[in-house]
């Protein structure tokens, strides 16, 4: 552009009028994006009391049901540790044939704690032979050796035969040949060679069992609950301790329960970490108070609980919870939830049956409870049925409902405030 012409007086007037109006332009179009957005943050009186106005409310309903229904009673139990056992001995010098030499040295380990043991098992190798577990309710107390007779060696033949050791023409509870003849096969399929009575009356007469080799136990399985072994260390009787049978449920029932239970009722015990439920019932209960140990404080009233299906070992020392049955009904019955079952002015009891969008009062008889359900019996047959819905916790009907008529008396109901619909006489 030629600088005269932009030095000249009128083009300057010109350009400035130019940009005031370009100014001008922008401020008008700033207001009025300003006023938009001011205009959507700017409510009626109306909207205000719109957006704050309470959400309806909401009708929770429930369906009818058929079903038998059971009225228990909640307690606790601490589970404790199942009856326990050692051995008399664990090798050494034991038998009438041991040397003089022989220590209970641990020469090998086959079993840890923790882990079961049966009929048979080999626990420990001890100065070279086996200590093994044999089933039996007299302990253990002496060598079992050709000639003797009694109850232990009864048990003996019994084990033997369990594990298809025949024992011959031998009588039970008489060590004979074939008692000797099956311990000998016993000692081999281990891997052992069985001892024998090197001298006195009663050597040279077949196998023995010596003392420091088994032990009897009352009940298998078993589980090895403490082992102290090290191989190349001595072993004793104490270092050895079997757990026998189930851990024990010792049940704490308030006092005020009392009255609602008794031995033999079916209980449903349930961990607390997984909620896994296991059978059992109620063995017995005493009558005399005790606070001590007391899981859920104050007195209760010490029960025994007798689990129908194993309780795993690694609840012992841990807390579980108790639901006894205490009643039942004799077959499947109409059922609501409690919080259906409301009571009227004139006193009967009702429940709000849902037609669609219309809500009847029905009159009902309550019944059995249990477990948050109530037995109900329709006061006019017919008016309640398996399958229906009933509305829970309110006892009013919904605001469409104009009248009622099931039941003896007529019952008008109107809208309240809210939207809320009131009964207002029945």
């Amino acid at each position: 552009m030629d600088a005269t012409i932009e030095e000249d007086p009128g083009y300057q007037r010109l350009r400035r009028r130019r940009i005031i109006l370009l100014a001008i332009v922008a401020l008008v179009v700033v207001l009025a994006a300003g006023g938009v957005a001011l205009s959507t943050q700017i409510k009626s009186p109306a909207e205000q009391a719109a957006d704050t106005k309470a959400p309806p409310e909401t009708q929770l309903s429930a369906t009818v049901t058929r079903q038998v229904i059971t009225s228990t009673v909640l307690a606790q139990a601490a589970v404790g540790s199942p009856p326990e056992v050692s051995p008399s001995s664990i090798g050494g010098a034991a038998g009438p044939s041991a040397g003089t030499n022989v220590q209970p040295i641990v020469t090998k380990i086959f079993r840890r704690t923790g882990q079961q043991v049966g009929e048979g098992s080999v626990i420990l190798d001890v100065a070279g032979q086996p200590f093994f577990v044999l089933q039996g309710t007299v302990p253990a107390y002496r060598d079992l050796v050709p000639g003797e007779t009694g109850d232990d060696v009864a048990q003996l033949q019994d084990d033997l035969e369990t594990l298809g050791y025949g024992i011959g023409s031998d009588a039970s509870g008489s060590y004979g040949p074939g008692t000797a003849a099956a311990v000998a096969s016993f000692y081999s399929a281990m891997g052992y060679t069985a001892p024998t009575v090197s001298n006195g009356p009663k050597a040279d007469r077949g196998a023995e069992v010596p003392l420091g080799d088994f032990m009897f136990v009352p009940r298998l399985p078993a589980r090895i609950a403490d082992l102290k072994a090290t191989v190349g260390q001595s072993i004793s009787a104490s270092d050895l301790t079997l757990s026998i049978g189930r851990p024990k449920l010792d049940g704490q029932l308030s006092p005020t329960d009392r009255s609602l239970v008794r031995p033999g009722m079916k209980v449903i015990i349930t961990r607390s970490d997984t909620g896994q439920t296991y059978p059992g019932k109620v063995k017995s209960i005493s009558s005399v108070p005790s606070s001590t140990g007391s899981i859920a404080g104050g007195d209760y009233l010490p029960m025994k609980i007798t689990a129908l299906r194993p309780i795993p070992a690694v609840l012992v020392g841990q807390d579980v919870s108790l639901r006894i049955a205490t009643a039942a009904t004799s077959g499947p019955v109409l059922a609501v939830p409690e919080a259906a079952v409301f009571a009227s002015a004139n006193g009967g009891i009702y429940v709000t049956r849902l037609e669609g969008s219309t809500a009847v009062k029905i009159a009902v008889r309550a019944g059995a409870t249990g477990d948050g359900m109530v037995q109900v019996t329709p006061v006019h047959a017919g008016s309640l049925a398996a399958g229906d819905r009933v509305l829970i916790g309110a006892n009013y009907a919904s605001p469409v409902l104009g009248i009622s008529n099931h039941g003896s008396n007529t019952h008008t109901f109107h809208q309240g405030p809210g939207g809320s619909t009131k009964q207002i006489a029945p």
